[in-house]
């Protein structure tokens, strides 16, 4: 490929850095480098590449769409290399570079941030890159080496010769709804919900899939009124009126006194186990390691009723 050779990583490095600060001042600033320089990087990858990817605006870069398009494949690029750097280390016995670790969202809430600051104390060179999304997302990038390790519902889940599966505590799925909405008796019947609105996770989120089993054991369909895709926008959706929602109870300190969490019935409840979740072939990982006293120790706290 022409000029092929001119397009380093450096100059792709120094290209992200000015798409994501838009000022070639606080770019200059990120990367500690002059201005010039970064004006330089910039119109030696355009020569490289064959093809404008700014308009000049006075002093000012306005990024074209081909600019666009090349932050996202250069995106992908250093990524990859990383990947492959990360993969080699590993399979040198060396750890990761940056260690990836998957959580739930609602896990950022208290549980992750802990153990994030015990890894770091553990292991100060350690680079962390958080990586969120549903139990479903976790599981496959989990397979696919995406993830190191990852915090999630694991109750589900059994540890084979492939992955290690551990236990680290328990919550409880609950009825939320908005203080002045909330059941004047506890615990709470689904059946006399039956008839009310509500909204709910998609069944790739585990906490969407106990819901739904929720229902099942209670003998209820639920009238859904709406779908999120993360469980903040599913509490907001709550505290807003839109309808009630089967949480878990961790979830409650996100807005501590404006919801009510009520405990259901029995026969009605689904209990979850909150675990780490990481490839058998990492277990003797330095980082694994840490990871995994970090988890213990911060499951181990007493957390806010």
């Amino acid at each position: 490929m022409s000029g092929s050779d001119e397009i380093t990583l450096r100059k792709l490095e120094i290209f992200l850095v000015f798409m994501r600060e838009r000022n070639l001042a606080r770019a200059a600033e990120a990367l500690g480098l002059s201005s010039v320089s970064v004006h330089k990087a910039i119109h030696s990858l355009e020569t490289a590449v064959g093809a404008p990817l700014f308009a000049h605006r006075g002093r000012a870069l306005e990024p074209l769409a081909s600019a666009t398009v090349l932050e996202s494949h250069a995106a992908d690029i250093i990524d990859g290399i990383q990947r492959s750097v990360d993969a080699t280390r590993q399979a040198a016995g060396i750890s990761p570079r940056t260690f990836r670790i998957g959580s739930l969202y609602s896990l950022t809430i208290e549980v992750v941030p802990r153990i994030i600051t015990a890894i770091q104390t553990s292991l100060p060179g350690c680079n962390i890159e958080l990586v969120l999304g549903s139990n479903t997302d976790l599981e496959d990038k989990l397979a696919a080496g995406e993830v190191d390790a990852a915090v999630m519902c694991v109750h589900d889940m059994d540890s084979s010769r492939s992955r290690r599966v551990i236990a680290l505590f328990g919550d409880e799925m609950y009825l939320a709804s908005r203080k002045d909405d909330a059941p004047s008796r506890t615990p709470v019947d689904l059946r006399d919900w039956a008839d009310r609105s509500f909204v709910m996770l998609s069944q790739e989120f585990s906490s969407g899939r106990d819901a739904y089993r929720m229902f099942d054991q209670a003998g209820v369909t639920p009238k859904v009124a709406l779908r999120a895709n993360d469980i903040f926008s599913l509490s907001s959706l709550v505290r807003g009126g839109v309808g009630l929602a089967l949480l878990p109870g961790r979830i409650g300190q996100l807005y501590p006194g404006a919801l009510q969490y009520s405990r259901v019935r029995r026969e009605q409840r689904v209990s979850q186990t909150l675990g780490l979740c990481y490839l058998a072939s990492r277990a003797e990982d330095e980082a694994i390691v840490a990871l995994e006293a970090a988890a213990r120790s911060a499951t181990a706290q007493p957390r806010p009723a």
